[in-house]
């Protein structure tokens, strides 16, 4: 569990540095034309993450339960929207989720960290 729990918060720590990078150079060098890979190259091992912690017989901070509240439905409604194609309804989901995404992902950093502390 301590190895884990440090490769969980260096890794998540490396790809919220890189996600910051693509960001900045999204919007310096190529115009804003890929700010918007920050929520995946975040987001999606930040999910990884997630699920691998959901199973495991570890308390789960409140950190972590609210991020988990708030980003389960913005990776559903993205299933959803790729499986039916558009939806109006389920868009309005992710359209809020790109103001308040990131500051979940800095939670989310942050409460691997805590875990990894707890860990040692």
């Amino acid at each position: 569990m301590k190895t884990f729990a440090k490769n969980d918060f260096y890794i998540q720590l490396s790809l919220f540095i890189i996600g910051l990078i693509t960001v900045f150079l999204g919007i310096v060098v190529f115009e804003n034309a890929v700010v918007y890979l920050f929520y995946f190259i975040v987001g999606i091992p930040q999910l990884i993450s997630f699920i691998i912690r959901a199973f495991q017989e570890i308390k789960k901070s409140w950190l972590y339960i609210v991020y988990g509240i708030f980003i389960i439905p913005v990776w559903i409604s993205w299933l959803i929207i790729l499986a039916f194609n558009n939806n109006n309804e389920v868009t309005n989901v992710l359209i809020a989720s790109i103001f308040y995404s990131p500051f979940l992902a800095i939670i989310y950093v942050y409460d691997t960290y805590e875990f990894y502390k707890s860990q040692k």
